[in-house]
Formats: C-alpha cells, sequence, structure tokens
C-alpha cells in the first residue's frame, strides 16, 4: 500500500535533501571556481554542476531504485570490488575528509576571526561541534525534523545573504581567468564539482534520504 506524500512533507524532505548535501566544499569551491574562471565562468559552472549536482541526484535516484544503500548499489560488480568501493566511500565521506572538514571550514569562516587560529579554540569547538552531531545522529526517524525544518531554513537564509551581500557590495571586479581555465574551462569545473565529494557522499547517506521519504 503506498502513500501520498503531503505538500509539507515533500518540502521538508526537499529541505532535508538541501541541508545533508551543502556542506563545506559547497561553501569552498564555487566562489573558488567563479574566482578563478573570471570570464570563462559559466562553462565552468557547466561543468561544475554536472558533478556537483547532476552526479548526487542520479545516485540518490539510483539508490531508490535498488532500495538499498551502497552495498546493494554495488551488487552488479560483485562483493568484493563492492567492498571496496563502500570502503572507499566511508572513509572518504567519514573520518579522512569530509567529515573534520565539515568543522574546520565552519569555525575558520565564523570562528576564527574573533579567537584567532590557535589550535585550542579549534579543538573546542570541534568537541562541541562533533558532540551536537552525536546527539543529532543518535534520532535518525528525527532527521525530518531536525535538519528539513530547522537546519535547511537557517542555511538557505544565510547563503541568501552571503549572495545578496556579493552582489551589492562586490570584492572587486571580474579577474582574467587562470591558466588552466583560459583553454579548460569546463574540464576544471566538472573536476572542482567532483571535489565537493557530493557524490561519494550521496552513496553514503542517499538512503538516509530515500527512508525518510518512506517513512
Amino acid at each position: 500500500m503506498t502513500h501520498q506524500l503531503k505538500s509539507r512533507d515533500i518540502i521538508a524532505l526537499g529541505f532535508m535533501t538541501f541541508a545533508l548535501f551543502v556542506g563545506a566544499g559547497n561553501i569552498i569551491f564555487p566562489p573558488m571556481v567563479g574566482l578563478q574562471a573570471g570570464e570563462h565562468v559559466w562553462t565552468a559552472a557547466i561543468g561544475f554542476l554536472i558533478t556537483a549536482v547532476g552526479l548526487p541526484v542520479l545516485t540518490v535516484v539510483a539508490l531508490a531504485k535498488v532500495g538499498g544503500g551502497v552495498d546493494s548499489l554495488s551488487t552488479p560488480i560483485g562483493k568484493v570490488a563492492g567492498l571496496l568501493l563502500a570502503t572507499v566511500c566511508y572513509l572518504a565521506v567519514g573520518p579522512l575528509f569530509a567529515t573534520p572538514r565539515t568543522a574546520t571550514v565552519s569555525f575558520e569562516v565564523g570562528i576564527a576571526p574573533l579567537t584567532g587560529d590557535s589550535a585550542m579554540p579549534l579543538l573546542i569547538y570541534s568537541v562541541v561541534y562533533f558532540a551536537i552531531v552525536i546527539l543529532v545522529s543518535l534520532y535518525p526517524g528525527k532527521l525530518l525534523d531536525t535538519v528539513g525544518n530547522f537546519l535547511a531554513p537557517l542555511k538557505i537564509i544565510a547563503l541568501v545573504i552571503l549572495s545578496v551581500a556579493a552582489i551589492v557590495w562586490p570584492a572587486g571586479p571580474i579577474s582574467n581567468a587562470l591558466d588552466a581555465y583560459q583553454n579548460a574551462a569546463f574540464s576544471n569545473g566538472f573536476v572542482n564539482g567532483y571535489l565537493t565529494m557530493d557524490t561519494l557522499g550521496a552513496m553514503v547517506f542517499g538512503i538516509v534520504i530515500v527512508n525518510a521519504a518512506r517513512s
């Protein structure tokens, strides 16, 4: 028996998906690509959007089709290759790269200007930050409420304010493109979009989105 999602649930689910994907990499790489691409910014943006938006969406759709996580998605390539893929994805999105980056970037942007770059403020901030993350993660059934209804609107408001401020008070004129973007703007945008790690992230927590929709 299927149940039709209410409009409020669809909006909250969209907000939750937005909040789960928009992280440190999405704050770092888009401005960097725009700054370095110069007059080739739109070509670079197309490449960036393919890997930063298109591939994660396709991954979530694929996970919904197979009805499982990365282990179910990797079944056609065999158990050994599937286990290796899952291990690499979880390590990259977890303790090696993406997870530490969320704490360091938010600290550098919001706290470091007030406290300086010394190790102790970063340590205190990281402990508090990950304590909150663990607290939220202990109740996966409430992710739609905590992330979709609370965190996502805050992120959207902050990004809107930042975008409007950048347009109204630009840091300077459009600069010339770096050499790397002169002849390969699309390719560089494509690579930097992948470096947001949203595609790997979709393989890890895309099933969370699918389960939230089903629940």
